[in-house]
């Protein structure tokens, strides 16, 4: 894996089906709020911005990654610092942007392909990986991580958006492993305050989307009777 690959590029690589394409089933809409999680923690990484008391503050406006200076530009139009929650929701709007720019530093990269599909009216670009043995070995990093432990900062940022992605399957195939692997990240998350704040942010606004979209179709089914 380039060194250059960012926290939101491996999380999106893991969520493509690595013989389909697509994003996985698993992940589903979770993979949108998780992406900008991830790069919430990027410009954390970065020192553009510091998380306290799972509030937003910014540091710095400087920046040679276009989406890092579009959240920025955003972020600096608050009058008071928001909570990473109110972020997340708010830059889902514009997740539509912020795939595209994913996406296409991958293209560049040549770590993925975007395959035009149709149906109906309905168009859209089918993610596929191009190398496959990358994407092994990042899945296989990622669980050796999770099961023996590491101090690496931007490492653990990655590991503790991997539940709220619902990739924790994709991860550890293993079901034996994969119960001891969730309680490492839970501890994971317990001392990093900062991966904490953000993942439990990216879970939160998932929930919420899901209690929408079941409250929508309640509505929608009782109207149809």
């Amino acid at each position: 894996m380039e060194k250059s690959t960012s926290l939101s590029e491996k999380l999106y690589l893991l969520s493509v089906h690595p013989q389909k394409g697509g994003i996985l089933f698993s992940a589903g809409t979770a993979f949108n709020y998780a992406s900008i999680g991830a790069l919430v923690l990027e410009l954390v990484l970065e020192k553009n911005i510091a998380v306290e008391d799972k509030r937003v503050k910014i540091l710095g406006l400087n920046s040679k990654n276009s989406l890092h200076r579009f959240m920025l530009d955003k972020m600096k139009e608050a009058k008071k610092p928001f909570k990473v929650s109110r972020w997340i929701h708010k830059f889902n709007f514009s997740f539509k942007h912020i795939r595209r720019e994913i996406e296409s530093g991958l293209v560049q990269k040549r770590m993925i392909r975007l395959e035009e599909k149709r149906f109906l009216f309905f168009r859209w670009k089918k993610p596929f990986v191009l190398n496959k043995q990358v994407v092994i070995k990042l899945q296989s990093d990622v669980e050796n991580q999770i099961l023996q432990g590491t101090g690496n900062e931007e490492e653990i940022m990655l590991l503790t958006l991997i539940k709220p992605c619902g990739l924790l399957k994709r991860v550890v195939p293993d079901k034996d492993k994969r119960k001891i692997a969730g309680k490492k990240l839970k501890q994971m998350m317990e001392e990093n305050q900062v991966s904490e704040a953000v993942s439990a942010a990216v879970a939160a606004a998932h929930a919420v989307a899901i209690s929408v979209a079941a409250s929508s179709a309640a509505v929608a089914a009782s109207a149809s009777r």
